[in-house]
């Protein structure tokens, strides 16, 4: 039995190294590009730029790939505090269904290729919960819709009591996920196919749906998905 127990442990550790070379890994190529982006464009400005219309075109390019690296590290610091366990967690008696609507509002006025958002939220709804990180869990998955959503589609988000739960759902009309793709979008870093809007939201970086999994674990709920590939 003492054999199968350290067994078991160092398998486990062995996983949990990997896990940590694949993310390092992950990470370091994720800043790779827009590094060398920002180098090549930069010796373009100062070598080759010949008018000030130039020089914004590079200026502008060196702040998209900045501003997505800032994105990356602000997520990869989020996960850290996640994993160390030093992320609050501030649970407390929350209205979800004022809190979703309001969500709902904000996200409806992102307007990405003329997706329309629209919301069905059951009234009276409350729940202990972080209001924090419950809005960034639904930020990310409407995040996801758009990015993934079809020109001039739709996102429904469902709120509503289930027995004794409470069920959020976000829909969309878009690519859909492949069967042997479902469970693979919860890995960090992992994307379906490269994001056609990396405007909206997290950036196109992969780590969106795996912060809603470790969110929606942390505040002590389930997450699964449902899709049938090209249609939502």
């Amino acid at each position: 039995q003492l054999t199968d127990a350290f067994n078991n442990m160092f398998e486990r550790l062995e996983k949990s190294f990997e896990s940590e070379r694949q993310f390092t890994s992950d990470a370091s190529h994720e800043l790779r590009t827009p590094t060398a982006v920002i180098l090549a464009q930069a010796e373009y400005g100062l070598e080759l730029a010949d008018s000030e219309e130039e020089y914004r075109e590079s200026l502008e390019v060196i702040k998209r790939q900045a501003s997505r690296m800032n994105d990356l590290i602000n997520s990869l610091l989020f996960f850290t505090r996640l994993d160390q366990g030093t992320e609050p967690v501030n649970m407390e008696l929350t209205n979800l269904s004022e809190l979703t609507q309001a969500i709902c509002i904000d996200q409806q006025m992102i307007k990405c290729n003329n997706i329309s958002l629209s919301a069905n939220i059951e009234s009276g709804i409350t729940t202990e919960t972080d209001r924090n990180l419950y809005t960034r869990l639904l930020n990310n998955l409407c995040s996801n819709a758009y990015k993934y959503g079809k020109a001039d589609g739709s996102i429904t988000v469902t709120l509503r009591r289930d027995g004794g739960c409470v069920l959020l759902s976000v829909a969309d009309d878009g690519i859909g996920i492949a069967r042997e793709n479902l469970e693979k979008i919860w890995n960090r870093f992992y994307q379906v196919e490269p994001s056609r809007n990396e405007d909206a939201g997290e950036g196109g970086i992969g780590l969106g749906l795996s912060m809603v999994k470790q969110i929606s674990s942390l505040l002590g709920g389930e997450i699964s998905v449902e899709s049938t590939l090209g249609q939502g």
